[in-house]
């Protein structure tokens, strides 16, 4: 019934009800999943070929190895992040989330132009900043939407089905990504993304804009000690936030890097690896999220999900000598994706059981996860590769042992069960 309303006539400004607003909703993620998945895992490839090519730049001794200095720019794309989102509370007070969220997605799309058609550093470097932060707070935006729309007892199935939906626009692009790139280069992924925009802010125009805003709170940037003692288990959790969101950044920025200068995978190949890999997040969250709220805790579903992102990670440089067929780094990249989709269904579903749609300052908390992860990690990655402390593959293993580690923080968490 929901999925007829989508194609049946309709009045703008009208309010959707929950089931209505669920497919909306998951069709706009849907188109904006797939955008940033297409140009996600060549991002540092850009960079780095752009900073090659450019005069000026690969002449200097700071740029001569952009491997090395690619980890600090997304730092400060990530800080652009962190500020927005510290100050997002504020924006949605004022101008309402449906008229923030259409803003952005078309300077969003804007930004994705501009990468397409520029060819220097001087361009490419600030567009790629400001691109990135801007899709780290759409994502914020579009938490608040569903928030709006969910109750507690159905947060694991909603979450699930949702982050299920949105990684089946995530599992495919890369390898269409890695062949456009072996064929005609970058500037086509950006110009390609930028259409997928398109239809995304069309379809808001059309059916979010009588969204109604709450009445969102007002709450410092950082967690306060009563906050904490209200919510005991929120720090937690968003310490389960922060090491993902790590995870994410230290292979996003350095596995692309890694397989093709380093293990010798062609774009398209590492392109179909990541498509295989991706899959987890379509196999996993729809069923975690039902087991989470029917049968099992959060808590143990998160060990599992930290121990097999570990295991992964540790494994990468020592098989990398046996010089291994496409199929094999496909399953060793699924078991670690595996992981990481647990880990982030189950963060999902305990940190919104604990709020409600209100708690817009508490969803910033949880997505500022992301950009301060993107901050310390490439920076991190930067200095161990600037000063020669460890070879790229030596970011595997640290990673590895990082994530093993962050095992501490789920296992201390009180189960919703």
């Amino acid at each position: 019934k929901a999925m007829s309303h989508l194609f049946s006539p309709w009045k703008r400004g009208t309010p959707l009800s929950a089931k209505h607003a669920f497919v909306i909703l998951s069709v706009l993620m849907f188109f904006f999943s797939a955008q940033v998945s297409l140009d996600m895992y060549v991002d540092s490839s850009y960079l780095k070929s752009t900073i090659l090519s450019t005069p000026g730049f690969a002449d200097s001794h700071t740029w001569a190895n952009p491997d090395n200095i690619i980890g600090a720019l997304y730092a400060i794309a990530s800080l652009i992040t962190l500020l927005g989102l510290i100050i997002a509370p504020k924006i949605l007070r004022r101008f309402g989330n449906y008229k923030w969220t259409l803003s952005i997605l078309v300077v969003h799309m804007m930004l994705l132009l501009g990468l397409s058609f520029s060819n220097t550093a001087w361009l490419v470097i600030p567009l790629f900043m400001v691109e990135s932060a801007l899709t780290s707070i759409l994502y914020f935006n579009f938490d608040v939407f569903l928030e709006r729309y969910s109750k507690d007892e159905n947060t694991g199935v909603i979450r699930g089905i949702f982050i299920a939906i949105s990684s089946i626009a995530w599992f495919t692009p890369p390898f269409f990504a890695g062949i456009i790139v072996d064929h005609y280069g970058f500037s086509l992924i950006y110009l390609c993304g930028a259409l997928l925009i398109i239809p995304t802010v069309i379809i808001m125009m059309l059916y979010m804009s009588g969204f109604k805003d709450m009445s969102y709170d007002s709450k410092t940037a950082t967690l306060s000690p009563t906050h904490k003692k209200r919510k005991p288990d929120i720090a937690r959790i968003l310490w389960v936030q922060f090491f993902l969101q790590f995870f994410y950044a230290w292979m996003i920025i350095y596995a692309p890097l890694y397989f093709h200068d380093v293990v010798g995978v062609s774009y398209q190949d590492f392109g179909m690896i990541m498509a295989i890999a991706l899959t987890a997040f379509v196999i996993f969250p729809t069923p975690q999220g039902w087991l989470a709220d029917k049968m099992l805790g959060e808590k143990e579903m998160l060990v599992i999900g930290f121990f097999l992102m570990g295991i992964s990670c540790l494994a990468i440089p020592y098989l990398a000598s046996f010089h291994l067929g496409l199929w094999w780094w496909a399953a060793l990249l699924f078991v670690g994706r595996a992981g990481a989709s647990t880990v982030e269904t189950m963060a999902e579903v305990y940190f919104f059981k604990q709020i409600d749609g209100h708690d817009a300052s508490y969803i910033g908390y949880f997505r500022r996860a992301r950009p301060m992860a993107f901050i310390v990690a490439p920076l991190l990655a930067s200095v161990l590769l600037q000063f020669k402390f460890i070879p790229l593959s030596g970011l595997f293993i640290i990673l590895g042992f990082v994530m093993l580690m962050a095992l501490y923080f789920p296992i201390g968490l009180k189960d919703t069960k």
